[in-house]
């Protein structure tokens, strides 16, 4: 989005709290004792910026000024300093999954996920990536638009067979699934339509991006692949029918449905749990499948698997919605837009 609030005079400073070489290896086993450190020395650099901010309008705050601790910097930014925020979430951050982990009070004290309430009561504007987010955050303040996760249309292209229905090339299709660690394990949702299908003597490659190197599935063969910021667009082109499966439950009401609008905006067809911003924009049977249950999930990836024509529907409509609405080209300026009617002037630092 900086770029849209620079072009109309904005001076933009962007500061991340973890840098980009540190965030590349955080979820890598193992090194815990240079994680916290670093950690640790990141939350006081944090705390000292905040202390020693001058000339500033406002503060454009995504999810939380630091990965730890409690509502510090927003403290000292909004009653110290006076400062409007603008605050950005696009996940129910609230929520924690802390039973996964073996010390959930420490960390509950660590990560402090109510901190986003203090945030949310004290900003000028709160900006949800879902109706479900935006609603929750119209109950601490008036003040909510609701702006999409995105990416952006230009570079976010189908292949040019994909709009055809066609499959990318002559051998098995691609069944396909781009994600995180964290999330991978969904995909134990989708593992009984895969083994039926397989059983029914149906052909397709397995392909799975960013669900670590140790990823599998039972009854299931995986081709796995590390993810990568600068392969992430082909590696969803590559992709003939993509798979969106979510678990139901509070966290995962939370979720803004990116991976189903990535998956429209490079024209792959796709079959989607009916959970979290998914079900803002996706219509089963015009610009995805909505799968309840495992045979949902058998029924419409055989669909896909057979007719071009349900592929082609799919593509093109889930497309168009795309360069409708759903793209960076769109939201930008909706963005700058609400920084400027929200803090009364075009220009801030």
């Amino acid at each position: 989005m900086l770029p849209y609030l620079r072009a109309r005079g904005w001076n933009v400073h962007f500061m991340p709290f973890v840098e980009d070489d540190f965030f590349s290896g955080f979820y890598a086993k193992g090194n815990r004792l240079n994680k916290a450190k670093y950690l640790a020395s990141r939350s006081l650099h944090r705390l000292a910026s905040a202390a020693v901010t001058s000339g500033l309008d406002a503060v454009f705050i995504q999810r939380e000024a630091a990965l730890i601790g409690p509502a510090y910097t927003e403290f000292i930014l909004h009653s110290l300093k006076r400062l409007p925020i603008v605050f950005d979430f696009d996940d129910a951050i609230w929520h924690y999954d802390l039973p996964r982990s073996r010390h959930p009070i420490a960390a509950r004290v660590l990560k402090d996920p109510n901190k986003c309430w203090y945030t949310m009561r004290q900003a000028e504007l709160v900006i949800a990536g879902s109706i479900y987010l935006a609603g929750h955050a119209r109950a601490v303040n008036s003040k909510v638009e609701v702006v999409p996760t995105v990416v952006p249309s230009a570079t976010w292209t189908p292949l040019p067979v994909r709009l055809d229905g066609a499959f990318r090339r002559q051998s098995a299709p691609r069944i396909g699934w781009v994600g995180s660690h964290s999330t991978a394990h969904q995909l134990e949702l989708v593992e009984p339509a895969l083994r039926q299908l397989r059983a029914d003597g149906y052909e397709f490659e397995l392909h799975v991006v960013g669900a670590g190197d140790d990823f599998a599935l039972d009854t299931a063969e995986v081709q796995s692949r590390p993810w990568r910021l600068d392969e992430e667009i082909q590696e969803f082109q590559r992709i003939d029918i993509g798979l969106a499966p979510m678990h139901s439950g509070p966290v995962y009401e939370g979720k803004c449905g990116f991976k189903q609008i990535q998956y429209m905006a490079v024209g792959v067809p796709f079959v989607s749990s009916w959970v979290g911003g998914a079900r803002d924009f996706v219509v089963d049977g015009e610009n995805g499948l909505v799968a309840h249950d495992a045979q949902d999930w058998y029924r419409h990836l055989k669909a896909l698997l057979e007719s071009q024509e349900l592929r082609r529907r799919l593509s093109r409509n889930g497309r168009r919605l795309v360069e409708r609405e759903y793209c960076l080209e769109r939201q930008g300026p909706r963005v700058a837009q609400c920084f400027e009617e929200t803090l009364g002037h075009a220009r801030a630092s």
